[in-house]
């Protein structure tokens, strides 16, 4: 059990002690055992993976890895797949089966081997539950309760060899013996109590983590400043006249400061999470003599909670030809050889118009509004505050929407910007209009449109970007007229949800919708901001503005260089992926905008400048998917503008993409999030039929046309989470190789449509 969480506070006021009293005992415990004269081990393993004594078919590989997930509002516990324990998957993964089930925040579980799931709930009760998933069942198939109290207990743990280790809060160790363990139905009996003076129980009262394997009970230390923590293993021993556990070992002393879980999935390897500086939920293992050696440091991504495997008592490794499944795989069914379209990418359409379309807070349709189209590229490079370019104007219609064509000429700073942006055309649409109580709503939407004359690709682009188009709400300025809101630095920003969710290893958004407000320096904002002054705006009539505002003046105030991610690749079992951005920016990247207190995102800016570089990664697997992130410029401007025929000033603030930009000493690009728990056996049963593909071995396929899937947390800059995608092209590319092995398919499959026709992404299995 991982003390960094279990000791969350509870529920109750104040942590709850109980003590087990005879009768309470005598009816937790419904038979007594012998208590053995030794404890043991089972036989040792072999160099093969067999056991002394035991055939090599006996060991375990595919050992099933719980997580209790409580980051989110709710728990869940998530189950893995540890294909290749033996070696600590020294080339391999700890799979996502994406298989999880409820598990209350504040309930408590460990593991003893034979698919028994032990679970002390929030109110102190033991139950047992068997995981049923291998054979189509329930994860937390209900055994047995226990009932009790075991609230008592910091800690609790079981090597999977009949022996609970139970750590009061009060210090003394009760260990517990299980009848018939395989069952999850047999009595409980205490059969020792180690006082809280002895050396291993006080290791394991101070430790982060406690686990056991069998006998061997491991206690691991995070390091503190610039010490290095430490793994230490203590041997158990019921002999009579001996003492209980013998003397400490060292096992690894390679743990960092935020290294706060560990687990093993049975003797010879074990597993720790959080050795980055960010606690970023990378797992790495560590097998060989004495357990020293690091196998894999990065072995599985978000992993965040408390860890237990169902442990076995020796481990082997898998058929080398043998796929990770989760239980029987069924018949693999009639899919497509995926070929790679070689054709000409098609013929964009001409995008030379602006369009959108604009609503009150509650959705319904802002009619009769002036709408005014400004070029906002045209200020990107400039430190002095400029006046925006206008492009045109417009009215919107009884259904909220309007359009604006790009000049039969356009301004000659308008034209300089798109050719530094390949030839697209970033604008921003203003709509201000007021409330019968004089409130001032604004509505804004930044959109893109290319001329006729411009490079393909930025065509392209444009029409990618009008795809993702949504209706932009008007929303109630509140700051006060003529104040400029204070910025906050980048210690404070540290502190937002972005941040935070930018330090995760995993891709915890995908295509999901970013929140509709977000803040700058703390989580998602939970007010409503369309209630002004006790009254609620949202489905208030909106007006046009008595002498409307005027065009628009903005200045940078600030700028960030930060990773963008622009693509990803996939390749599970025997296959290698590469990811290939080259020659040029071709990504859209969403614009956020800073109205009132909070920050939303209002459209995209098409990034389509030069980069003269090569970035990505080529021939990563097998068992690998991770993102590609390219460094671009993001600016912080300050936008003002005057209303009520120039008596009243406001402000607003926006971040915006730009160049791409390698900061001084910096890599032209690197790896992002992980995402191998899109691939393999239980994203691919889940998949549409039509979506699935399969490459043949030793060939190669890969994706060069089409728009690329949407990356809903591309970057994190100012504090504020941005999303991007990515248009594809003989620049811009995934690709997957299958390997030489011919016991199984490579078995590939399109996110929204099968791969030989728009699947933004493909997945490997």
């Amino acid at each position: 059990m991982n003390p960094w969480y279990r000791r969350k506070v509870p529920k109750a006021s104040s942590p709850r002690r109980f003590v087990l009293s005879a009768a309470c005992a005598s009816a937790l415990l419904a038979t007594t055992l012998t208590v053995p004269a030794a404890f043991a081990d089972a036989p040792a393993r072999a160099i093969d993976g067999s056991r002394e004594g035991v055939t090599a078919q006996a060991c375990a590989s595919g050992i099933a890895t719980y997580v209790h997930d409580v980051s989110g509002d709710e728990g869940v516990l998530r189950k893995f797949l540890d294909w290749d324990p033996l070696t600590g998957n020294a080339t391999g993964a700890l799979h996502d089966t994406g298989v999880s089930t409820p598990l209350d925040t504040y309930s408590r579980f460990f593991t003893g081997g034979h698919g028994i799931i032990y679970v002390v709930t929030d109110e102190g009760a033991l139950k047992t539950y068997k995981d049923n998933t291998a054979t189509g069942g329930s994860l937390l198939t209900p055994v047995r309760n226990y009932g009790g109290d075991w609230s008592t207990y910091a800690t609790i743990v079981s090597g999977g060899a009949g022996r609970i280790f139970a750590l009061r809060y009060t210090g003394s160790l009760d260990v517990f013996s299980i009848a018939n363990p395989a069952s999850g139905t047999g009595a409980i009996t205490k059969v020792k109590t180690v006082a809280a003076t002895n050396a291993a129980v006080i290791a394991m009262d101070r430790a982060n983590d406690v686990w056991a394997v069998g006998s061997k009970v491991y206690t691991l230390r995070r390091g503190v400043a610039d010490r290095l923590g430490e793994v230490k293993q203590w041997t158990y021993n019921e002999t009579a006249g001996a003492a209980p556990f013998s003397a400490d070992t060292v096992v690894v002393s390679r743990v960092g400061t935020k290294t706060f879980t560990g687990w093993s999935p049975g003797p010879g390897t074990f597993y720790t999470v959080g050795a980055t500086p960010d606690y970023s939920g990378v797992a790495s293992s560590y097998t060989g003599s004495g357990l020293t050696e690091l196998a894999n440091d990065d072995v599985g991504s978000g992993i965040h909670g408390d860890v237990h495997a169902d442990i076995a008592s020796c481990l082997a490794s898998p058929s080398a030809d043998a796929k990770p499944v989760l239980g029987s795989a069924p018949p693999e069914a009639p899919a497509p050889k995926a070929v790679t379209d070689t054709s000409p990418d098609p013929a964009p359409q001409n995008p030379a118009e602006f369009t959108g379309k604009f609503t009150l807070g509650d959705g319904s349709p802002a009619a009769g509004l002036p709408v005014r189209v400004e070029a906002i590229d045209v200020t990107s490079e400039s430190t002095e505050e400029k006046e925006l370019t206008t492009l045109g104007t417009a009215v919107t219609a009884a259904d909220g929407t309007w359009k604006v064509s790009l000049p039969a000429t356009l301004p000659a700073d308008v034209r300089q910007a798109a050719a530094a942006n390949g030839g697209a055309i970033n604008a921003v649409a203003h709509v201000d209009g007021q409330t019968a109580s004089r409130q001032l709503m604004r509505g804004t939407d930044f959109v893109v449109a290319a001329p006729a004359s411009a490079p393909a690709m930025a065509r392209a682009l444009v029409a990618s970007a009008t795809e993702d188009d949504a209706p932009s709400k008007l929303r109630p300025v509140t700051d006060a007229m003529g104040e400029e809101s204070p910025q906050p630095n980048e210690v404070q920003t540290a502190y937002s949800w972005a941040s935070e969710d930018e330090r995760n290893s995993l891709d915890t958004l995908g295509e999901q919708p970013l929140p509709e407000y977000q803040s700058d320096t703390s989580g998602i904002p939970q007010d409503d901001p369309y209630i002004v002054k006790g009254v609620d705006t949202k489905s208030m009539e909106i007006r046009p503005m008595d002498g409307g505002c005027d065009r628009t003046k903005s200045k940078i105030i600030d700028t960030q260089i930060r990773y963008t991610t622009v693509a990803e690749g996939h390749a599970a079992w025997d296959s290698k992926a590469s990811v290939d951005y080259d020659s040029k920016l071709s990504s859209n990247v969403e614009i956020a905008v800073k109205t009132g207190s909070n920050w939303t995102i209002e459209g995209t800016a098409t990034l389509g400048s030069a980069m003269s570089v090569t970035t990505g990664y080529t021939n990563k697997g097998p068992h690998y998917a991770k993102q590609w992130k390219v460094p671009i410029e993001y600016k912080k401007i300050k936008e003002t503008w005057k209303c009520n025929y120039g008596k009243d000033t406001y402000y607003r603030y926006r971040i915006q993409g730009g160049k791409y930009k390698v900061p001084s000493g910096g890599v032209v690009g690197k790896y992002g999030k992980d995402v191998r728990n899109k691939d393999g056996s239980g994203a691919y049963y889940k998949s549409p039929h039509k979506h699935r593909a399969y490459v043949e071995p030793e060939s190669f396929f890969q994706l060069s046309k089409n728009r690329s899937v949407k990356f809903g947390g591309a970057v994190s800059a100012f504090g504020v989470k941005l999303g991007a995608s990515t248009q594809y092209d003989r620049d811009h590319r995934q690709r997957i190789t299958a390997g030489k092995k011919t016991s199984h398919r490579h078995d590939i499959w399109g996110k929204n449509d099968k791969v030989d026709g728009k699947p933004g992404v493909f997945y490997s299995f």
